[in-house]
C-alpha cells in the first residue's frame, strides 16, 4: 500500500468524526443566540444545547484523531462514523414528530449499530435501554420541555 493510499484512508475514517465537530459547531453557534445564565445566575436556556454542542464538537474532533482503518478491510472504519453521523440525524429528524423517546432509541440504536460484532437484538435492546435511560433523565429529572411520545405541540 503507497503513502497515498494510505492518507486517502485516514481522510475517509476521519471525515465522519470532522463532520459530527461541524454539527457540533453549528449547534453551538445557534445554542450562543440564547442565555447561557439567567440573571438569577441559574442556568438559562442556552445552557444544556451549549455542553451538548460542546460535547458533540469535542468528541467528534476525538473519532477524527483516532480514526484508524479496520486491519482487514481498508476503509471499513468508515461505516462507525457514518453510522455515529445518522444517529445524531435521526434524533434530530425523528424528535419533532415522534417524540423524546423513540427518537432517542434511533439514536441510540444507531449509535450501537457503530460497534463491531453486535447482533441486532443486542442493538435494539441496548437502543430501548439508552432511551429509557435518558427519557427518564432529560425528561424525568432535567423537566425537558418536549414530548415523550408524538409530535410536539
Amino acid at each position: 500500500m503507497t503513502v497515498l493510499q494510505l492518507i486517502r484512508i485516514r481522510a475517509v475514517t476521519a471525515a465522519p468524526g470532522l463532520v459530527l465537530a461541524a454539527i457540533g459547531l453549528a449547534a453551538l453557534a445557534t445554542a450562543l443566540g440564547q442565555p447561557f445564565r439567567l440573571p438569577s445566575g441559574r442556568p438559562g436556556p442556552g445552557f444544556v444545547p451549549a455542553l451538548l454542542a460542546g460535547a458533540l464538537v469535542a468528541l467528534g474532533l476525538l473519532h477524527a484523531a483516532a480514526a484508524r482503518p479496520a486491519p482487514a478491510e481498508g476503509a471499513g472504519g468508515a461505516r462507525s462514523g457514518v453510522m455515529l453521523c445518522a444517529a445524531v440525524a435521526g434524533f434530530a429528524l425523528l424528535l419533532p414528530w415522534a417524540g423524546f423517546l423513540p427518537a432517542s432509541w434511533a439514536a441510540g440504536s444507531l449509535a450501537l449499530a457503530a460497534a463491531p460484532g453486535l447482533r441486532r437484538r443486542a442493538i435494539l435492546a441496548g437502543g430501548a435501554a439508552l432511551a429509557l435511560a435518558s427519557t427518564a433523565l432529560f425528561l424525568g429529572a432535567l423537566g425537558l420541555p418536549t414530548p415523550a411520545i408524538g409530535p410536539a405541540r
